[in-house]
């Protein structure tokens, strides 16, 4: 059975933390330059990582993705 999965950006300080942010989930994208990332991490679980990560002083900023509320279908003949 598939579990319900979401993605996070995580905004960091320094390009060292890496390695740490790696261990609060799945890994999908960094950005080194703008130094985010995006991780995957089980629905069930959002409000207790965000809290964790909320309160590393290396993290600037936790933002949600916003994937699951957009509109993946649309009738036929609308552009």
């Amino acid at each position: 059975m598939l579990k319900d999965r979401i993605g996070i950006y995580i905004y960091f300080k320094h390009n060292k933390f890496i390695r740490q942010l790696k261990r609060h989930g799945h890994v999908v994208y960094v950005n080194t330059n703008k130094q985010y990332m995006l991780i995957y991490i089980d629905e069930n679980e959002l409000e207790d990582t965000l809290k964790r990560l909320s309160n590393l002083k290396y993290v600037t900023e936790v933002l949600v993705s916003e994937y699951k509320n957009i509109k993946l279908s649309y009738p036929k003949g609308t552009v």
